[in-house]
């Protein structure tokens, strides 16, 4: 059991530890009082959601203040204020009037801060306890595209629902119904074929593979009719030909046209043969139908007599009896 005397300097501890607890608490915040601070105002006209007394203000990246009070602008009530306490050291000479305020969210908690957008180096500097422009923060597109996005899912709900209820559904499930349907005859076709189809494959790769050797084939050919182009047989054989031209004009020129001349009489020595023969023929033709005429009367003599005998064979008896 804990005597008084015990008990007193417990009590004595505590108490001196409180005190010392305290005074370095005061020193702390005499510390902090003491010290210069930058105070600028940013007006909000959107949301600050999450945004505290306290949180960070940081400029490019790097922490130089906090957040001192937020509240709404006695002159435009859909304005939120931010008072920021700036450290002057951290900040020398580098908010200007081109310098914009942003509000950003950090880490998966989504604590808020505000960025400083460093502005241009012409630019003149703000004075201390002016306004910081306030770009649209990054949350708050999100937010509107957030809600944006929410209100099409729920109209294609809708549509689902209008599309998935009564007739519709019943289309789709006939729709359905004809898809796999299709699907499954367009697998069987495709088991029935396969044989066809590796062929039709097997076939396309041989063609391939002749129009790459016909390919090369032609290469060569221009190849080689390049080499022949750029050698001298070209040369050879238009010499040879020009040779071949003149030996033909040579022989139109010199036998070529005696030869039509002898033709030519022989053509008009033909004529005159064919003339006399015509007229020979001409001459004759009297002699001819008087020998016609009778052979003609001959003939119908000798059938005369052969249909007598015919009639009566005995003619040939009596007449060699009267003879």
């Amino acid at each position: 059991m804990a005597t008084k005397a015990q008990k007193v300097r417990l009590a004595m501890f505590v108490i001196a530890a409180s005190c010392v607890l305290v005074s370095f608490i005061l020193v702390a915040a005499g510390v902090q009082l003491m010290r210069d601070r930058d105070l600028y105002y940013i007006d909000f006209d959107a949301s600050v959601s999450g945004l505290v007394v306290g949180d960070a203000v940081k400029y490019q990246g790097i922490k130089v203040g906090r957040v001192v009070t937020t509240g709404i602008s006695s002159d435009n009530l859909s304005v939120v204020v931010v008072e920021v306490s700036l450290d002057p050291g951290k900040v020398p000479n580098v908010i200007r009037e081109d310098t914009q305020a942003r509000l950003y969210s950090e880490g998966l908690m989504g604590l808020k801060y505000i960025e400083l957008v460093a502005g241009s180096g012409d630019a003149p500097r703000l004075p201390v306890g002016s306004h910081i422009p306030a770009s649209p923060s990054f949350m708050g597109n999100i937010d509107e595209r957030a809600e944006v996005l929410t209100a099409k899912v729920e109209r294609l709900i809708d549509n689902i629902i209008v599309l998935t209820s009564g007739e519709n559904s019943r289309r789709l499930n006939r729709i359905l119904t004809a898809g796999s349907n299709f699907m499954e005859t367009a697998d069987a076709t495709l088991r029935d074929n396969r044989q066809s189809l590796e062929q039709t494959s097997r076939n396309l790769v041989a063609i391939t593979e002749a129009l790459a050797g016909s390919a090369a084939s032609l290469h060569a050919t221009m190849d080689s009719l390049h080499q022949i182009m750029a050698g001298g047989q070209v040369g050879n054989t238009v010499t040879e030909l020009a040779a071949v031209i003149r030996a033909v004009r040579l022989q139109m020129e010199g036998p070529v046209p005696n030869l039509l001349a002898n033709l030519n009489r022989m053509a008009g020595n033909i004529d005159t043969t064919v003339t006399h023969v015509d007229r020979t023929v001409m001459l004759s033709r009297r002699d001819l139908l008087a020998a016609m005429r009778n052979l003609s009367e001959t003939l119908q003599n000798v059938r005369q007599a052969t249909e007598l005998i015919r009639e009566d064979p005995s003619v040939l008896i009596r007449g060699r009896a009267q003879e």
